[in-house]
């Protein structure tokens, strides 16, 4: 299994946050679960912090089966045009938006 994790640092723009969050859990999670090779996807809210860990507004987590499906994804004509909802919703947010891909239960 694979995940993907998008990772928004910083904050929704001012009187922005029902937007963006809206955008997110509406838009953006429900278009990654069409994609080709995505097994699932969900979006992940902070709400108890601790350690001081960087300002993570958002995660969202997406479940492939393998790395190859993640590049599936990556290079599909579905993925190309939900960028231009991904770049709306971004108008919401000030702060970077960046990915890990990450092997999970492999050592």
């Amino acid at each position: 299994m694979w995940v993907r994790s998008a990772f928004w640092v910083g904050r929704p723009k001012q009187g922005e946050d029902d937007a963006f969050v809206q955008g997110v859990n509406n838009i953006i999670v429900p278009g990654l679960k069409t994609l080709p090779g995505v097994l699932d996807a969900e979006a992940f809210w902070p709400r108890r912090l601790e350690d001081s860990p960087p300002d993570v507004c958002c995660q969202i987590i997406v479940r492939f089966e393998s790395v190859s499906d993640i590049d599936r994804m990556l290079a599909s004509p579905e993925r190309a045009a939900m960028r231009e909802r991904v770049l709306a919703v971004t108008q919401h947010f000030e702060g970077a938006l960046s990915h890990i891909d990450y092997e999970v239960g492999q050592a």
